[in-house]
């Protein structure tokens, strides 16, 4: 795969939303965040966190390259050994499915545990799958194994997300969101470039094999990653014990219903997800076929869409934490512009600068969604929370590419592109309309 004020605000922010913590007045100002190099003395609690800030950038890095090399190296693997693209979009729905499906445990299992021992042993258990892979040719053992991959990141991906606060401070959790966006963003690239490299030395074997490598250092990083203690340590243990497990899975639901401008926005977000992955499956088509590009013309259209992620996430670092909403509803409208804009493109470079722009907001959306719930989000739920949104968004992403399969042959790459790009738009503007009545009416209502 946000805060008590008017802003990125709800007008009825729920009682048991995150309260500041008793030492806020003692923490870091806005910028507590940055990474390394400012030029002011720091004293040693701000260094710490720099340092720990880093680590983490680096950890993003190092995970989300095995996660494109992974997704890169099995792909190949079952095409090759089947030659058919249904096997292609079976390792995909492998990864992805058990997400979703086990987003609400997943979260349980976050917020029940110490988080750094569950990061690291599903970091181990990720390389331990990635070795197993490895020794395995087989499209059946390929799949089989892929879920494994899914399972472990039902449980990573939301626990990153969810310990941004421990690692930044709340003051700095907005601009940290931004370089670990950035940074994962980075590693998406570089792991698919990787797995090329690799693939064509050694085959896919040798490439999952250096995959396993990854999630081992990912796994030591964790390990070292200091983590700044919980304002309530009771939260580990929590209401287990007391409450059955069912109802604990559903404390990601209840803060999103009761919260109702994180609720709105995750829906906002997952309708603009799953519209933007109709493009995914029609971009080949429609650089090739349509803007007659070559193959090349495929690997451009993706890096300036990916360009502008990196930029947008730097730039959604910076957002005051008062406008995390609007710029997460603004962003989603704007993500779909660009998709609209590249499909009525008449040659390529056209296409590669809106996409570039759809990548750029996309990339402020992520920060701000992001940041929006890590504010927001109690800090005994927010595992829950984390997963859920994930959950929301790896479903609507696989709903997207199911769909787009038929859509493609009836409406062609230019049609689906402007189905895709109109889907943001909607839910954008939507989400964007709701908010601002929901503001002005808190407003008269403090009158």
């Amino acid at each position: 795969m946000s805060r008590p004020e008017i802003t990125g605000t709800s007008p009825a922010a729920p009682a048991g939303g995150r309260k500041p913590p008793p030492d806020s007045r003692r923490r870091l100002p806005a910028g507590g965040g940055r990474p390394p190099g400012g030029g002011k003395r720091e004293n040693p609690r701000a260094q710490s966190r720099r340092a720990t800030l880093s680590l983490a950038i680096t950890l993003q890095v190092v995970i989300s390259a095995g996660d494109g090399l992974a997704m890169i190296a099995l792909a190949n693997r079952v095409f090759q050994s089947s030659h058919a693209s249904w096997a292609v979009a079976a390792v995909f729905l492998a990864v992805c499915v058990p997400i979703t499906a086990l987003a609400p445990l997943a979260g349980v299992l976050l917020d029940r545990f110490p988080a750094r021992p569950v990061l690291v042993t599903t970091a181990l258990a990720e390389a331990l799958v990635a070795l197993m892979l490895s020794r395995v040719s087989s499209v059946g053992a390929t799949l089989g194994l892929s879920v494994g991959f899914g399972i472990c990141a039902a449980v990573l991906q939301p626990g990153l997300g969810a310990i941004v606060p421990r690692i930044a401070g709340h003051q700095g959790v907005t601009r940290a969101n931004g370089y670990l966006q950035a940074a994962t963003w980075g590693g998406f690239t570089a792991g698919p470039l990787l797995a090329g490299v690799l693939t064509t030395a050694g085959g896919s074997g040798l490439a999952l094999a250096a995959d396993a490598i990854l999630y081992a250092l990912g796994a030591a990083g964790l390990r070292a990653l200091r983590l700044a203690p919980l304002a309530s340590p009771d939260s580990i243990t929590g209401d287990r014990g007391r409450v059955s497990l069912a109802t604990q899975m559903r404390a990601g639901f209840s803060f999103l219903r009761a919260d109702r401008d994180a609720g709105m926005l995750v829906v906002i977000v997952g309708v603009m997800v799953a519209f933007s992955n109709l493009a995914v499956v029609a971009e080949v088509v429609f650089s090739e076929q349509v803007l007659r590009s070559g193959p090349g013309g495929y690997s451009i259209l993706v890096a300036g869409f990916t360009s502008g992620m990196v930029i947008g996430t730097l730039c959604g670092g910076r957002l005051p934490q008062r406008w995390l909403m609007v710029a997460a509803l603004a962003g989603t409208l704007a993500t779909g512009t660009g998709i609209a804009l590249a499909g009525a493109a008449a040659v390529l470079w056209q296409a590669t600068v809106a996409y570039g722009f759809g990548g750029l907001a996309g990339g402020v959306e992520v920060v701000a969604t992001r940041s929006f719930l890590n504010h927001r989000a109690p800090e005994e739920a927010a595992g829950r929370v984390f997963a859920l949104y994930s959950g929301v968004l790896f479903g609507a992403a696989s709903v997207g590419m199911a769909v787009a399969a038929g859509l493609l042959p009836a409406l062609g790459a230019r049609g689906v592109l402007a189905v895709a790009g109109s889907g943001g738009i909607v839910a954008g503007t939507a989400g964007s309309a709701v908010y601002a009545r929901r503001v002005v009416t808190a407003r008269r209502a403090h009158v």
